[in-house]
């Protein structure tokens, strides 16, 4: 038999009061953790979303950037392979959080938001249909960044370039053809079917309004177009170089763009819009002065617009 006890109204009333004198005592002493618990599981879950990788995804690794699965920063270089692994990716739109921790990262993604030059280098190591023709990075006081990526290619242009890339890989490109061989041919074929475009890269260099109807930055004029900058020449090398399993990515100047390529386990520079010089009487040219040449080579050729940050493109050395 049990026996049971009743207690008193007195009673009640003092159990209660301890009972709300410990919550408020322990809500004192500990009001940062519950703060920090009710935001984290509450209001605003710290949580990363999957992304599913796009056919051109390449997740490769550089020194420079590298492929990251981790998603939450603790310093500068993280949030640059955060970015670059989901560029790789093909997102249009994707977030990330800081660490607590990590007390300077709203402060360093500002200085990231502002810095274009660093942000533009992304670009280079990401298959061309990946890059972006403009990012913009918002933040909020929880410590979440979201990045909305606005695509260099549309869909239709992807489309009309592939259809391209397949008829000329197959009128010009086979299996018994060594690498080199096989980049020769598209270097060959990209140069004797293309224009060099004075006119935008004089208005681009003089930042005037980009006039005509060419889109020969990227590599849909080229291909389709005939008409190319340096841009889209090597942006139209890079499509054909991975079509082919060739590793490669774009090395920028400040004011030039060429390819790197990985031959032979050995990387060599290829650019083949100084390989299709402008003539003085407007003939066509094609040189091989920049095939596959090493870095020594490059620069013995060329200091003006080939002089560039090793330490982002540090596989040329």
């Amino acid at each position: 038999m049990f026996d049971i006890i009743v207690l008193g109204d007195d009673m009640k009333n003092l159990i209660s009061f301890l009972i709300i004198t410990a919550i408020i005592v322990l809500g004192f002493l500990y009001h940062e953790q519950i703060a920090d618990f009710v935001i984290d599981k509450i209001i605003a879950p710290k949580e990363t979303t999957e992304y599913q990788d796009n056919e051109y995804a390449k997740k490769s690794n550089y020194s420079y950037l590298q492929i990251d699965d981790d998603f939450f920063p603790r310093n500068k270089q993280d949030i640059l392979n955060i970015i670059y692994t989901r560029l790789d990716q093909g997102v249009d739109q994707f977030y990330f959080y800081c660490e607590d921790e990590y007390e300077n990262c709203i402060d360093d993604v500002k200085e990231l938001t502002n810095d274009e030059a660093t942000l533009s280098e992304l670009n280079n190591f990401v298959h061309p249909y990946n890059s972006y023709n403009k990012l913009s990075i918002t933040f909020d006081s929880f410590g979440k960044i979201q990045v909305d990526i606005d695509k260099l290619y549309t869909d239709e242009q992807i489309t009309v370039i592939n259809q391209k890339v397949d008829e000329i890989m197959n009128n010009y490109i086979s299996s018994d053809m060594s690498d080199e061989t096989k980049i020769q041919v598209i270097h060959d074929y990209i140069i004797n079917t293309t224009k060099y475009d004075s006119e935008k890269a004089n208005a681009i260099e003089n930042n005037q309004t980009i006039s005509g109807n060419y889109n020969s930055q990227t590599a849909y004029g080229p291909l389709i177009q005939g008409m190319g900058i340096c841009g889209g020449y090597s942006d139209a090398m890079a499509i054909f170089l991975w079509k082919m399993d060739i590793p490669n990515y774009r090395i920028a100047s400040s004011n030039h763009v060429w390819n790197l390529v990985n031959y032979n386990n050995d990387w060599y520079h290829l650019d083949l819009t100084w390989d299709d010089p402008v003539t003085s009487d407007g003939s066509d040219a094609l040189i091989y002065d920049f095939f596959l040449i090493t870095t020594n080579q490059l620069h013995n050729l060329d200091l003006t617009e080939h002089t560039y940050n090793l330490d982002i493109y540090k596989e040329s050395l």
